[in-house]
């Protein structure tokens, strides 16, 4: 696939399915054999983490602020937006950070870079470097140093 095809099947992933809440949508996108950070999960184990973040996050929305492609590989420049009502259907969500944590109520809107692989109009590998940290400090479960 061109650069251009492989950045329109990112950006549907994130409209398509995820903006929409839509595990089975989203995990759609992704190949049989996927691997998510280094893991082999399959498009099956992609629906499973899809639906625990939407578990966490029911308002999950991303916005694309940059798309950048060349051969397989897609880079995606995003913002996460959200409202923490749940808890994750799977502990290892959020590097288990969220895993028994009472839901705050509280908005988060956090960077992310996310990675991907495309192989034959399938994504088969992504992964993500979050701010993971701003995110803790935005719902009250880290505080700064005084």
């Amino acid at each position: 696939m061109s650069d251009e095809k492989n950045k329109t099947l990112v950006r549907r992933l994130y409209e398509e399915g995820i903006n929409r809440r839509d595990a089975v949508a989203a995990a759609a996108f992704y190949a049989a054999d996927a691997k998510n950070h280094g893991r082999t999960v399959g498009s099956a184990g992609m629906q499973r983490v899809f639906e625990a973040l939407f578990s966490v996050f029911p308002d999950f929305h991303y916005r694309i602020e940059e798309a950048t492609a060349e051969g397989d590989r897609v880079v995606c420049k995003v913002t996460m937006t959200g409202t923490h009502l749940g808890q994750p259907t799977l502990p290892e969500i959020f590097n288990g950070m969220l895993a028994g944590v009472a839901p705050t109520g509280k908005r988060v809107q956090v960077l992310q870079f996310h990675g991907f692989r495309i192989r034959d109009g399938e994504i088969s590998e992504h992964a993500a470097v979050r701010d993971d940290l701003g995110m803790l400090l935005q719902l009250g479960l880290v505080k700064r140093p005084a």
